[in-house]
């Protein structure tokens, strides 16, 4: 696309501001009245929490020896979906060697996934396929889908790689434009991607529900900066969040659209942690991830990570949220948060050595 084009398109941000860790506009409530665990008897791994509570993942449904030499085991996925009471596998909603892995889910308990068919949409029993609903669509990759039931993805349309919308036995329908990639999306439809500039280098935006852009600043110019998630849009205040990464660096931004405006902040990475990955983060600007710490108790240094306003220095550093709340045992493997929503809940987990995997809710405490 020409550099005139996208110019026009994207919209000009006032008031930036760049700073190393971020003063946010919540107290320290949640860490100071602590935590409610909740265990969730998952079978497999989770991949993303709902602002509802629902949750969903994928474990190992079957499990093939083949005769042929060398002898080799494949094994094949299946969703399992939480309702904020019990586990249900959807075994039965996909062919025993599909490979079926859902990526998101939302409060009406539907979710979007992938399999050897290609992305697929649960709801209420049913399984859709957008590349089954024409033959001027494929390839299709569903990220993420909101509360008003719009799944957000990627697709071949008419031969054109580009962002969709998608709703369950729909068809998928372009939006933003042709070279624009998506991340996520919230129930404003505001829409989190990425784009390449002339340099060739990735720039992190966000989208209205206009599809008009707002270019998210880099904490380094020659980075490529991607999102990996946008939050709610906060009612008081006007702003959505974006989380993601410049180059490895973990980063907030807080977009007020309606404004103009915006303030960026790199979750900074201070003695005691390394690799620090941003996974989510909430319209009240609290952040979750994952991080190495050397000296933990884990056998491997990886942590839960928390990112949320500081009382005493007044911004944030990371935390480690392990320490804060334990879930994780001494001996657990990849300590993690995975997601949080707009109440504050936090999706956390580990496994351990015999690849057993073990899924937390921390709700926070009255």
């Amino acid at each position: 696309m020409p550099i005139s084009i996208r110019l026009r398109r994207v919209a000009a941000v006032a008031g930036l501001a760049i700073g190393v860790g971020i003063a946010f506009v919540v107290a320290e409530s949640a860490l100071a009245a602590g935590y409610v665990v909740q265990e969730i008897n998952s079978p497999g791994p989770a991949a993303r929490l709902s602002g509802g509570g629902a949750v969903t993942g994928y474990f190992v449904a079957k499990c093939t020896t083949l005769s042929s030499q060398p002898k080799r085991t494949i094994c094949y996925y299946a969703p399992w979906v939480f309702d904020g009471h019990r586990v249900t596998k959807l075994t039965s909603k996909f062919a025993s060697n599909a490979n079926a892995k859902a990526v998101a889910v939302n409060d009406a308990l539907e979710v979007v996934g992938a399999d050897v068919n290609g992305a697929w949409y649960y709801s209420k029993g049913n399984v859709a396929y957008p590349d089954a609903s024409g033959s001027n669509v494929r390839g299709t990759r569903l990220l993420a889908v909101n509360n008003r039931g719009v799944a957000l993805g990627m697709s071949y349309v008419s031969g054109i790689y580009q962002p969709v919308s998608y709703r369950f036995n729909g068809t998928p329908t372009p939006v933003l434009v042709p070279g624009e990639a998506a991340a996520d999306i919230n129930d404003a439809g505001m829409i989190a991607g990425w784009y390449k500039d002339a340099d060739n280098t990735e720039h992190a935006f966000v989208a209205d529900a206009t599809g008009t852009l707002f270019s998210v600043p880099k904490l380094d110019p020659a980075s490529n900066c991607r999102p990996v998630r946008i939050s709610q849009l906060n009612a008081t205040t006007g702003d959505a969040w974006v989380a993601g990464h410049c180059a490895g660096r973990p980063f907030a931004y807080r977009a007020n659209v309606a404004a103009g405006s915006g303030t960026l902040w790199e979750l900074g990475n201070v003695p005691g942690f390394t690799n620090l990955s941003v996974q989510a983060i909430n319209s009240s600007g609290v952040a979750v991830g994952t991080g190495v710490r050397p000296g933990t108790a884990a056998p491997d240094g990886y942590t839960a990570v928390l990112w949320t306003n500081d009382s005493a220095t007044g911004y944030t550093i990371p935390r480690d949220l392990n320490e804060l709340q334990p879930f994780a045992p001494s001996a657990a493997w990849n300590a993690h948060a995975a997601d949080i929503n707009e109440t504050g809940t936090i999706l956390t987990g580990y496994n351990d050595t015999a690849g057993n995997f073990f899924t937390f809710l921390l709700h926070p405490a009255p």
